[in-house]
């Protein structure tokens, strides 16, 4: 790549754009650099000296001024699942593409997980049409761990082979199958062995074993994104990975991760949003709000004197840092040869944005306009809410017996293991509660202990299972909350004060296809449908933010704590993030210090 200094200057024709009297962070070299600069087809030309003389001859319909304005290279986020933003591709291209986010890495992991490779079809479909570089990784854990939960597909390495050289595919998602890396499962293996010398995103939440770190290493394994706190994070990046450092809707780890924006770690950080609402996308931002809340934990005790130093740290990390990660040598910088990808800041400390360039061409909607729409129905992604012999739930379904619990274990109602949410994560603690019993002894919810009765329900059409559990710390008193959003393979969650409202909201949630249901004393309050694999809505994004904050809205008046009961809902099914976890086969237990160093079934006798 040509030095810029020393690039040749092309003729004026060709110059299509010169955005001139501003400034650009050099990510290269930590500084804020005066420059006009020169685009053409797509691409930097040319970056010249305040007042050079050619530049006087171009047409002012050649001309953006930016005079006060500083130019970052376009963000980037480096992993998420869009499926979790509730909105299609195309959506959140138009969504986030404004906000500065000219390039994300997605894994179609959550849809790929009810559909199977027509997740892969779909993403291929969306990346030639957003505006936005749509990359994706192939997802690696399809399911996540398949003796654990039900879910609607299964993907082995064979069947990705034919998808490893499309365009956009850049690797193999975040490998969250510990087990299978740890103890050589043959499937795991051929995945990893597929993509040897190419991407491999790692999954490694609480994980700090050295055994484990070093064997994903060996394997090639780049990055994780689920690290929770700083210690953990060192210990990974002296193990060789990149960190991605994670905010989203459900898991916010930047306040716990900040100090680790330093200099000894440059070129090792990014960010990313994993789940991120589109409620505060629009509230707050994307990857633009990681870096406003990044700068904004500045201290310089722990980061150094020079704030601006730091400033242009954060911003690398979202921009150079992040397409290194993947290898991407045509972005990243404001740099002649590179991608037109640009943010015209009016403030950079605030990252308050005036404009957004990709490839050159100023961000409109018009530029939306003009895409051909992916339509998700083509590829089979409606009705997919199919309960097994059952299209009613009843009351019955959520009877607990105060002798057995989910996969047959003795119990004593006086020791019933329960979910404990933790705020702002997705990981969850394991506790116990004495819980009452109705006159068929079997256990209820106990709200004034703030536990509510919860439920997986395989909703893909298999075998009918359900899984019952208890969870505590959402606050509500009366009523149920469902979603058929449940990481990773996708059943209906429903959690709920008792039986009755429980089947309520179950039953309503099939009527829309999938989504979420709020049923509050005896009355559905609220809904958000999410027909597409009842994982997105088919609406405008602008649309689903708008439902989405009257769901939260209502409940709140309903009782909830959690600033976001659905996300937190999503992930208590999710059994390869710690601690406690419900699936559709009973309670699971991941605790690497506490005798579950891989995902398993909880035993009940050995709390």
């Amino acid at each position: 790549m040509s030095n810029k200094s020393e690039a040749t200057t092309p003729e004026l024709h060709q110059i299509d754009t010169v955005l001139h009297g501003g400034r650009y962070i050099d990510v290269r070299t930590g500084r804020i650099v005066q420059a006009d600069i020169a685009l053409a087809g797509g691409e930097i030309v040319g970056l010249y000296p305040r007042g050079f003389a050619r530049l006087d001859e171009l047409t002012s319909n050649q001309k953006i001024d930016v005079t006060g304005k500083v130019i970052s290279p376009g963000f980037i986020n480096t992993h998420l699942h869009i499926e979790s933003s509730l909105i299609t591709p195309q959506e959140y291209d138009r969504m986030t593409l404004p906000r500065g986010t000219t390039t994300i890495m997605w894994d179609p992991h959550e849809i790929a997980n009810v559909k199977g490779t027509i997740a892969f079809d779909f993403a291929l479909a969306s990346a030639e049409q957003t505006i936005q570089d749509l990359f994706f990784c192939l997802s690696s854990c399809v399911p996540a761990v398949s003796h654990l939960g039900t879910s609607g597909a299964s993907i082995i390495a064979s069947d990705m082979k034919p998808y490893m050289d499309k365009p956009y595919v850049l690797g193999l998602a975040e490998m969250m199958n510990i087990g299978g890396v740890m103890n050589d499962d043959p499937d795991v293996m051929a995945k990893l062995d597929l993509f040897k010398g190419r991407y491999i995103g790692g999954h490694l939440p609480l994980v700090m074993d050295d055994a484990v770190l070093q064997k994903y290493r060996d394997y090639g394994v780049r990055d994780d994104h689920e690290s929770i706190t700083a210690q953990e994070a060192e210990k990974k990046l002296r193990y060789g990975f990149n960190i991605l450092i994670r905010e989203g809707t459900a898991a916010r780890n930047l306040e716990a991760l900040a100090d680790i924006i330093k200099p000894e770690n440059d070129g090792r950080i990014a960010f990313c949003t994993d789940d991120r609402h589109p409620d505060e996308v629009l509230s707050e931002g994307e990857v633009d709000y990681i870096i406003r809340k990044a700068i904004s934990l500045y201290d310089a005790q722990t980061h150094g004197e020079d704030k601006q130093a730091y400033i242009i740290r954060v911003y690398s990390a979202a921009t150079l840092w992040a397409a290194q990660n993947f290898n991407l040598v045509d972005r990243g910088a404001v740099e002649v040869g590179l991608n037109a990808d640009l943010v015209i800041l009016d403030d950079i400390e605030k990252c308050t944005i005036d404009k957004v360039l990709k490839d050159g061409v100023v961000v409109t909607p018009h530029l939306f306009e003009a895409r051909q729409t992916v339509d998700p129905k083509q590829f089979g992604f409606f009705n997919s809410i199919r309960f097994k012999n059952n299209d009613v739930v009843t009351a019955d379904t959520f009877k607990v017996a105060s002798d057995k619990l989910d996969n047959g274990s003795d119990i004593v109602s006086d020791k019933i293991p329960v979910i404990k949410i933790i705020p702002n994560q997705i990981v969850t603690e394991v506790a116990e509660e004495n819980l009452p019993l109705d006159p068929d002894n079997n256990l209820l919810a106990d709200t004034t202990k703030d536990v509510l009765k919860m439920a997986v329900l395989e909703r893909h059409g298999k075998n009918g299972a359900v899984g019952l559990g208890f969870v505590q710390g959402f606050g509500l008193k009366n009523g149920a909350i469902a979603s058929s959003v449940g990481h990773d393979d996708h059943n209906v969650i429903v959690a709920g004060s008792d039986d009755d409202q429980m089947a309520q909201a179950v039953n309503h949630l099939k009527e829309i296809g999938g989504g979420f249901v709020l049923v509050h004393q005896g009355e559905v309050t609220a809904c958000q449908p999410l027909p597409v694999a009842g994982l997105m809505s088919d609406k405008p994004w602008e649309e689903v933010a708008k439902i989405q904050t009257e769901f939260l809205l209502a409940c709140q008046k309903a009782g909830f704590t959690v600033k976001d009961p659905t996300m937190s809902l999503a992930f208590l099914a999710l059994p390869v993030i710690p601690d406690i976890k419900l699936t559709d086969r009973g309670y699971t237990r991941f605790a690497p210090d506490d005798g579950y160093p891989v995902p398993q079934f909880l035993k009940l006798d050995n709390l």
